[in-house]
């Protein structure tokens, strides 16, 4: 098995991208907001590199993501690994050159996150109106926000695989 190097480089690009949001959500707190930016960090893992870089960069950020996020342990690991699964054997019907199909596919992933959290973090809290109002603002507020990211995040990527003189084509196509 040969190391992908770009293995390295989406791994430190998600954890920086979580540093951020973090930051942001913690001078955020007194407003009672919350951010929630997970759906770019599954995304380009998936579309470009192959299973074995791709399944241990995913880990590595689920992992990542559990130890910071405020949720059980293993639940962002999990949805991770099945919604870049997902990603991975479908790619040959997304054109990752662009942002489209990789926004959708992050506004996607971060849908699937915010409703993971609320149900494993609230569900005794489900017949509260208060609950559903934070629960709609967050869900509004991320994928405002996600609107800006995204574009940002992938562009990101793409210019340090540039700079770093790495492979830009995605490799190992399924041919089914």
């Amino acid at each position: 098995m040969r190391f992908d190097p770009r293995l390295i480089l989406f791994f430190g690009l998600n954890a920086l991208l979580l540093f951020l949001i973090l930051r942001v959500n913690s001078s955020l707190s007194s407003w009672s907001i919350y951010f929630v930016m997970l759906g770019p960090m599954v995304v380009f893992p998936a579309l470009y590199m192959r299973h074995a870089a791709f399944f241990v960069c995913t880990l590595l950020t689920g992992m990542w993501v559990d130890a910071a996020m405020p949720a059980p342990f293993g639940l962002f690991t999990t949805l991770f690994l099945i919604a870049g699964t997902g990603i991975f054997h479908w790619r040959i019907r997304f054109r990752a050159e662009h942002n489209y199909h990789p926004s959708i596919l992050a506004h996607t992933i971060n849908a699937l996150a915010i409703i993971a959290i609320t149900f494993t973090n609230g569900y005794e809290l489900i017949g509260v109106s208060s609950f559903w109002i934070q629960f709609g603002i967050t869900l509004i507020a991320s994928h405002l926000a996600l609107l800006l990211i995204a574009p940002w995040f992938f562009n990101l990527q793409r210019l340090c695989i540039h700079i770093f003189h790495l492979e830009s084509e995605p490799e190992s196509f399924p041919t089914s």
